[in-house]
This record gives structure tokens, sequence and C-alpha cells, in this order.
């Protein structure tokens, strides 16, 4: 993981665009080729289980109205330092480990009608992708703010 300083406060990098595959906070193998298969076309035209992009005036508002499920694919330290309140955190590197703590809840907000909402880092963040495709092939409808952590801290929100 890449940390930079920087005037207005502390950014990251995606695990899955920058981490080394030595490094301790790698992703594996099999998430990498999923970066190299995945892409936002893609995703977006499958039938069966299209991926949405949520502008943030519309997570704010279902956030507002408690009818969202937010997660939150970056990893713990980034989380700790700051997310969206009531995003779940839920992540990409550690998602098999992490998903059965979640099924639950995620079962729950599906029963309830909420929309299921998934974002990292920023606009050019890949893990909320391949989070999307991990969850819908659990069978989870999902989508995606695009914007992430970044672009909802931007906005004073």
């Amino acid at each position: 993981m890449i940390l930079v300083l920087f005037a207005g406060g502390l950014t990251c990098s995606c695990t899955s665009q920058l981490a080394s595959p030595n490094s301790e906070d790698s992703i594996n193998t099999a998430e990498i080729k999923k970066v190299a298969e995945i892409s936002e076309p893609k995703l977006k035209s499958e039938s069966s289980s299209a991926v949405m992009e949520l502008p943030i005036e519309r997570v704010f508002e279902l956030q507002q109205t408690d009818s969202i499920l937010l997660i939150d694919t970056r990893t713990p330290i980034f989380y700790k330092l700051g997310h969206i309140d009531g995003a779940y955190s839920l992540p990409l590197k550690s998602f098999e480990k992490s998903f059965e703590r979640l099924r639950s809840t995620l079962d729950t907000a599906e029963a309830e009608g909420k929309k299921i909402v998934i974002y990292c880092q920023s606009e050019k963040c890949s893990d909320s992708y391949m989070m999307a495709r991990a969850l819908s092939e659990a069978g989870y409808k999902v989508s995606i703010f695009k914007g992430g952590w970044e672009l909802w801290k931007m906005s004073g929100l």
C-alpha cells in the first residue's frame, strides 16, 4: 500500500492498482487475475447481474432514508481513518475471510429492500468493481458509488 501525505491530509492507493505482489498488503494472485478480467463496460453490460453506478446525490438520498447498505472495500486502516457513516468494512483483500461475517447483514438488507452499494477510495479505484463481481456471483444485486471516499469527503458530507 502506498500512503501519500499532502497539505489536505492523507490519501492512499488502491491495493489492486499499486501494491507490490511481494508486499504484505498485496492481494492474492486470483484477485490480481480478476483485475485483468474485469472492465467497467463488461460489468455494466452483463444482463443477468448488471452493476449500476450511483451518483453521490442518490447515495446521500438513500443514506438519509435508511435505504442503503454501504460496503467499504478499502483496507481496515483507511476505514478506521474515515468512512461514510453507516458503512461496513469488507476489504477486498480479505473478502474470503470477511464475507461470512457480513453475510447475514447483506441478507437482511436485501430482504428489507435496501440497495447494497459498494465504494472504495476514488473513481480510479477498481476494487469496488471486483467486489461487485464477487458479491454478484454470491447472488446479491449491488451498485457502485464510483466516486468513493474521496468524492464523499470532498463534498463535505
